[in-house]
């Protein structure tokens, strides 16, 4: 519930003084327009109890609005992560602004840039958002759009191996005989949807995603893969574009759920499109693994979607809750520090470990298993089946 003006608590104080020209730095960069606006800009300290300072926050902020929250000096990336998980769910974190001797470097997940060169008192301003607002429909569309072609994998490259294999692992964890109506619930670049419509013979495959761009490439992947009927559509999740249809035999929803604001209406639209007797495989990151875990205690800047995510567990009950039967789990894409190597291979050592850390993941995938999926926490992804009763 948000707290009235009259009644929330005073927003913290800043801890120094922001300078009119690291003000007016930081504005520009976030092409903030009028400022003045109520609720546009607000400033504060990271002080106080973290329900008062989310409850004061929402109280002020406009819904697209910005919030600047300063630690003063040079605060740790610890430091700074625990302030971050503070603001959640309330607020996203999408970039720092470093002040120093130095002038004013905004920090993202990419680069370190100089932003205003005039020198400042030390202090560390976390730039926050609404988390309605980062992952409302617009900004969702203009992301996936942007990322589209990088999403799609790259050929050749070295990591492409692990990015085919990990779809194909999600599409294959079904099990239905052929001929059947797939529906990929969330496609992305399609190749889960494509991997199952090849492995299980489909009768039909249907896909959507929120970016026109993602089922463009979508759709160009199906016609190189030989998907003789496809369809494919835009849409969310939420209010999808196949609730309408005949429901489906197959559905696949593989790293969608930790992008959906509004989880409810989400299951809603999930079950919509399944079919009585019909066979659901989900998958997504698991929150609370053990490299994620830490994740959340060094990096002050994370994607939305591994703060929203859930564990496995939590999806489980709330699809049983709807009624479908549990049939099976499986842990893969190992944890730390298997992601680390992967990326110091492709990056720097051209492919080399490759063949390796991809074996090692298909192993470990395979023992959790055949143990009956006890060992969630050692991998940072997840996947179930469940059926819906006739």
């Amino acid at each position: 519930m948000t707290t009235s003006p009259r009644t929330a608590p005073p927003l913290p104080a800043p801890p120094v003084p922001l300078e009119d020209h690291a003000r007016a730095a930081i504005l520009a960069d976030f092409e903030q327009g009028d400022s003045a606006a109520p609720g546009r800009v607000i400033v504060c300290g990271a002080a106080g109890e973290p329900t008062s300072l989310r409850e004061a926050i929402d109280s002020a902020l406009a819904p697209d609005g910005l919030v600047l929250v300063g630690v003063a000096g040079k605060p740790s990336d610890e430091e700074l992560s625990e302030v971050r998980n503070r603001l959640w769910p309330l607020l996203h974190v999408v970039a720092l602004y470093e002040l120093s001797a130095e002038g004013t470097h905004r920090r993202t997940n990419a680069r370190r840039e100089l932003v205003d060169p005039d020198a400042c008192a030390p202090c560390t301003l976390l730039a926050a958002r609404r988390r309605t607002h980062v992952m409302s429909p617009d900004a969702t569309v203009e992301k996936f759009d942007q990322n589209a072609a990088g999403w799609n994998g790259e050929a050749g490259s070295a990591g492409y191996p692990h990015f085919r294999w990990m779809r194909k692992h999600v599409a294959l964890f079904a099990d239905v005989p052929p001929g059947k109506r797939i529906l990929d619930f969330g496609c992305g670049a399609g190749w889960v949807g494509i991997e199952a419509a090849l492995r299980f013979e489909a009768r039909e495959l249907a896909f959507f995603d929120p970016s026109p761009e993602m089922v463009r490439i979508a759709e160009d992947n199906c016609r190189t893969a030989g998907i003789a009927h496809f369809t494919g559509r835009t849409g969310f999740g939420e209010a999808p574009p196949f609730a309408d249809d005949e429901p489906f035999d197959l559905v696949l929803s593989s790293g969608v759920i930790s992008f959906s604001p509004d989880p409810e209406r989400w299951f809603s639209g999930l079950l919509a499109c399944l079919a009585p007797g019909g066979q659901l495989v989900i998958g997504d990151i698991h929150r609370d693994s053990r490299g994620m875990r830490r994740r959340r205690r060094v990096k002050p800047l994370l994607p939305v979607r591994e703060l929203n995510a859930w564990t496995r567990d939590e999806v489980r009950r709330e699809l049983e809750r709807r009624g479908l039967v549990h049939r099976a789990s499986e842990g893969y894409q190992l944890t730390r520090p298997i992601p680390e190597a992967m990326h110091v291979n492709e990056v720097k050592l051209g492919g080399i470990l490759t063949a390796p850390l991809l074996l090692a993941n298909r192993l470990a995938s395979a023992f959790d298993r055949g143990l009956g999926s006890p060992l969630q926490g050692q991998f940072d992804s997840w996947m179930m089946r469940f059926e819906r009763p006739r």
